[in-house]
């Protein structure tokens, strides 16, 4: 049982894709927030250190799941 396949006869790669796009925009718009705050935290010389590392595991999730999401072929 897969992260992406839970139990057996749930769809096969449209599925699988559409799972994916899914997670794409979760993920996608937590990114988008957490830009907005690092910039607004950079704007005001507040310390953005921890934002701007959440920023970049988000966007580093993100291009993982674009890649997992091309790789359906579909």
């Amino acid at each position: 049982m897969g992260l992406f396949n839970p139990g057996s006869g749930t769809g096969g790669a449209g599925a699988k894709a559409q799972r994916l796009e899914l997670l794409l925009g979760f993920i996608g718009f937590f990114a988008f927030m957490a830009m907005i705050q690092t910039v607004v935290q950079e704007v005001r010389g507040e310390q953005a250190a921890g934002s701007a590392l959440l920023l970049a595991i988000l966007l580093l999730l993100l291009w993982l799941t674009w890649r997992a999401r091309q790789r359906t072929g579909v």
